[in-house]
C-alpha cells in the first residue's frame, strides 16, 4: 500500500502541468466559448524557444521561408553567439506566448466566433497541424531535455512512504494550485473578470451593457497563452520535449477542465492534479503480481483521462455551458453525388495511367493515396453527413489492421521479423471480416458518448479514445502479438488464390494491391452515395441540422448515431486492413491520434461532406500522389495545410472543393452570356 501511495504522491507535480494546461483552457473557453484543441501545442512552443535560447542563443518564430527562390523570410533570431542563463531563455519564452496568443487571437479564433461547430474544430485542428509541423521543421522529432527553472533536490522518505519526492514535482504543483487561486479570484473580484462572466451569461447582454467581447476574448487569449506556455515550460523538468509528445498533453488537459465544468480555474486545477495522482497510481499497481498482463501499464495511464472526460461529459454534458452567438451560419452542404459518374471515371483513369507507365514510387503513392481515399469515406459518413466530430477513425483502422493481422498469422515469422507471430491461421477474407468487426465494436463504443454529448466536446472524447486504444489495444503485444510495439509482420493475404501482396524483397510491382484496393474504392463510394440519397442519408442530415427537430419528425437520433459510428467504422476497418497489405510491416506510430489527425485535417480542406473533398485530401496526403519524397519538403507542405485549413474554416466551410462550383457557376454564366451575345449578333446582322 506504500507504494502505491508513494506513486500517487510523485504524481502531484505532472498533476500540476495539467492543471495549469487545464486553467488555460478554462481561461480561453471563458472568452470565446471555444474548447482549444491547440492548447498543448500552445505550450510545446514556447518550451522550444526556452530551449533553444539556453543551447544556443536563438529564438524561433512561429512560421517558415516558404516563398522559393533568393527572397527569404526569416524566421530565426540570433540574440547571442552561444547559449543563454535561465532567466533570459524564460523571458524569450514568455515572448513567445503573448506572441502567440495575439496571432490565435486575431487570426484564428476571433473571425471563428460566429461560426458553425464545424467551423470551429477546423480552425483549431489547422492551428494545432500548423504548430506541430513548424515545430517538426525548425526542431526535429527527437526527444529534447533541458533543465528548467524549477529547483533541484529531493525530499527523501516523504510521510515514511519510503523513495523519495523531488522539489520539482512539488514546486510544480504549488505554482499550479497557487495559479488556480488567483484566478479564481481575478475572474470574483476585478472588472475584466466580471466582465468575462457576463460575456459567458449573455454576450448580447454584454454587448448592450458597453462591454468590447472581441476586447474582452483577445486579453482572455492572451491570459491563457501565457498560462500555458509558463505551464509548458515548468514541464520541462518533468518530461522530454517532443512536438508530438507535448501536443497529445491537451487530453489530460481537457478532462481536467471538465471537472472544472469549463468555468472554473480552481477546479480545473484540482482536477489536473487529482488526474495525475491517479494515473501515477495506477501505474503503481501495473507493478504488483496479480496485476493481468493484458492491462499494460501505459494503455491504463491513456485510458484513465479518457474514462474521467466520459464521466463527466456523459453525467455533465447537458449542464456544460454552450456559449450562444448572435448569429449562427449553416453547416457545410453534403453533395449528392450527382458529379459520380465522372469521379468514378478519373479515379479508372488515374489507376489505368498509373498502372501502364507509373513507376513503383508512383504506384506507392497511388496506394496510399487509394487507402487514404477510403478511410476519408468513414469521416464523411461520419463528420460530413452525421455531423459528429470523431476524430478517432484512424483508431478503427489500426484495430481491423493489427487483429486481422493476428488473426491472419500461424506461428510463423514473417518478412525479416524476428517475432514469431502466433495465431489461428485464418484465410485473408475471413480475417479482415472479423477485424473490421472489431472495429465496428469499438467504433460503437466510442459512438456511445455521443448520444448525449456533440460537437467539440465529442471530438475530445474520440481524440482520448484514439489515444487510449492505441496503447490499450494496438500496442497490446499480449493481445497482438510479439512486435506489437514495433514491428509487426503481416502475413501474405491471398484472395481466393490470388496473392494481392508481393514480397517487396523480391520485387516492388504492385499492380495486383492497387487493383484490389481500387474496387473496394468505388464499391465503399457506390455505397456512401447511396446511403446519401436513401433515407438513411436524409435522416443523418437531419440529425446534423437540428437533433430536436430530427427527433420531433420520428427520426430515431440515438440509433442513427450509432448506426453511422457502424458503417464508418466499418469503412474505416477495411482502409486499416488494405494499409496492412501495402505496408507488410505495422508500425505504431503510423497509429497515433496525430497521425488520425492529419487524415481528418486534409478531409476538411477538401470538403468534410463531399466525396470529392475526399478524393482531393487523398491525393495530398503525406505519401499520397502529389506528395513529395522529400521530409523537410512534406512537413512544409503539413504546415502549408494548417495554415490553408484556418483559411477554409473562415471563408470556405465546404472546403477548397466547392471552388469546383464557383468555377462551374462562372463558366455557365460565361457561356450563357456569350451565346446570348452570339444570337443578338447574327438577328442583329439580319
Amino acid at each position: 500500500m506504500s507504494t502505491i501511495l508513494l506513486f500517487a504522491l510523485i504524481g502531484v507535480g505532472i498533476g500540476g502541468f495539467y492543471g495549469l494546461l487545464a486553467s488555460g483552457i478554462v481561461i480561453g473557453h471563458k472568452g470565446s466559448g471555444l474548447i482549444n484543441l491547440d492548447q498543448g501545442a500552445l505550450a510545446m512552443y514556447p518550451a522550444y524557444t526556452y530551449v533553444t535560447m539556453r543551447e544556443t542563443g536563438d529564438i524561433y518564430f512561429p512560421w517558415v521561408d516558404f516563398i522559393p527562390g533568393p527572397i527569404d523570410i526569416p524566421y530565426q533570431l540570433s540574440l547571442a553567439s552561444s547559449g543563454v542563463g535561465k532567466f533570459p531563455s524564460f523571458l524569450a519564452a514568455m515572448f513567445m506566448s503573448v506572441l502567440l496568443g495575439i496571432a490565435v487571437q486575431t487570426l484564428v479564433f476571433g473571425p471563428l466566433r460566429n461560426k458553425p461547430p464545424i467551423s470551429k474544430i477546423i480552425g483549431s485542428l489547422g492551428a494545432l497541424f500548423y504548430l506541430t509541423s513548424v515545430a517538426f521543421y525548425q526542431f526535429g522529432g527527437k526527444n529534447r531535455t533541458v533543465d528548467g527553472i524549477l529547483p533541484g533536490g529531493s525530499w527523501k522518505n516523504p510521510f515514511g512512504l519510503g523513495g523519495q519526492l523531488t522539489y520539482e514535482r512539488i514546486s510544480l504543483v504549488l505554482i499550479a494550485l497557487v495559479v488556480g487561486g488567483a484566478l479564481a479570484a481575478y475572474y470574483r473580484f476585478t472588472q475584466t473578470g466580471l466582465a468575462t462572466r457576463a460575456i459567458e451569461d449573455s454576450e448580447s447582454g454584454a454587448t448592450l451593457l458597453g462591454y468590447s467581447i472581441k476586447k474582452i476574448a483577445t486579453t482572455n487569449w492572451l491570459l491563457s497563452t501565457v498560462i500555458t506556455g509558463f505551464a509548458g515550460i515548468l514541464a520541462l523538468d518533468l518530461v522530454s520535449l517532443s512536438p508530438n509528445r507535448y501536443t497529445l498533453f491537451v487530453i489530460p488537459a481537457l478532462g481536467a477542465a471538465l471537472f472544472g465544468n469549463l468555468t472554473s480555474p480552481w477546479l480545473a486545477t484540482v482536477g489536473g492534479v487529482l488526474l495525475g495522482v491517479f494515473q501515477t497510481a495506477a501505474a503503481g499497481l501495473t507493478l504488483k503480481t496479480w496485476w493481468p498482463e493484458w492491462i499494460p501499464s501505459e494503455g491504463l495511464r491513456h485510458a484513465i483521462p479518457l474514462l474521467m472526460i466520459i464521466i463527466f461529459q456523459y453525467t455533465r454534458g447537458q449542464k456544460l455551458p454552450v456559449r450562444g452567438s448572435r448569429f449562427a451560419e449553416p453547416q457545410p452542404t453534403a453533395s449528392t453525388g450527382k458529379n459520380l459518374p465522372w469521379q468514378i471515371a478519373l479515379i479508372g483513369a488515374v489507376v489505368l495511367w498509373v498502372l501502364i507507365s507509373g513507376s513503383p514510387l508512383t504506384q506507392g503513392k497511388l496506394l496510399t493515396s487509394i487507402i487514404a481515399a477510403i478511410l476519408m469515406m468513414s469521416s464523411v459518413i461520419i463528420i460530413g453527413y452525421l455531423g459528429q466530430l470523431s476524430l478517432a477513425n484512424l483508431t478503427f483502422a489500426g484495430v481491423a489492421g493489427y487483429l486481422s493481422t493476428r488473426l491472419a498469422a500461424s506461428g510463423e515469422s514473417y518478412g525479416f521479423s524476428p517475432f514469431i507471430l502466433d495465431g489461428p491461421g485464418f484465410p485473408a477474407p475471413i480475417a479482415m471480416l472479423f477485424g473490421v468487426a472489431v472495429a465496428v465494436i469499438v467504433g460503437l463504443l466510442i459512438a456511445v458518448p455521443a448520444i448525449r454529448i456533440r460537437g467539440l466536446q465529442l471530438a475530445v472524447v474520440t481524440l482520448a479514445g484514439a489515444v487510449a486504444a492505441n496503447e490499450l489495444l494496438m500496442a497490446n503485444e499480449p493481445l497482438m502479438g510479439k512486435g506489437a510495439r514495433s514491428n509487426l509482420s503481416v502475413p501474405p493475404p491471398n484472395w481466393f488464390g490470388v496473392d494481392v501482396t508481393v514480397d517487396p524483397s523480391v520485387s516492388r510491382d504492385r499492380g495486383t494491391l492497387i487493383i484490389f484496393c481500387s474496387i473496394w474504392l468505388i464499391l465503399i463510394v457506390l455505397a456512401v452515395i447511396g446511403i446519401r440519397r436513401g433515407t438513411i442519408g436524409r435522416n443523418f442530415l437531419a440529425v446534423r441540422s437540428n437533433e430536436r427537430a430530427a427527433a420531433a419528425s420520428g427520426v430515431d437520433v440515438s440509433g442513427m448515431k450509432l448506426l453511422g459510428f457502424g458503417i464508418g467504422s466499418a469503412i474505416a476497418g477495411i482502409a486499416g486492413v488494405l494499409t496492412a497489405y501495402q505496408h507488410t510491416v505495422l508500425q505504431i506510430t503510423s497509429w497515433d491520434a496525430l497521425a488520425g489527425i492529419t487524415n481528418v485535417t486534409l478531409l476538411f480542406l477538401g470538403g468534410v461532406a463531399h466525396l470529392g473533398g475526399a478524393l482531393l485530401g487523398s491525393v495530398i496526403s503525406p505519401g499520397g500522389l502529389l506528395s513529395t519524397t522529400s521530409s523537410e519538403g512534406q512537413i512544409l507542405r503539413n504546415a502549408g495545410a494548417g495554415a490553408l485549413m484556418i483559411a477554409v474554416a473562415i471563408f470556405r466551410p465546404d472546403g477548397l472543393v466547392s471552388l469546383l462550383t464557383i468555377v462551374k457557376e462562372r463558366f455557365s454564366i460565361g457561356y450563357n452570356f456569350a451565346k446570348k451575345s452570339l444570337s443578338h449578333i447574327i438577328s442583329t446582322s439580319r
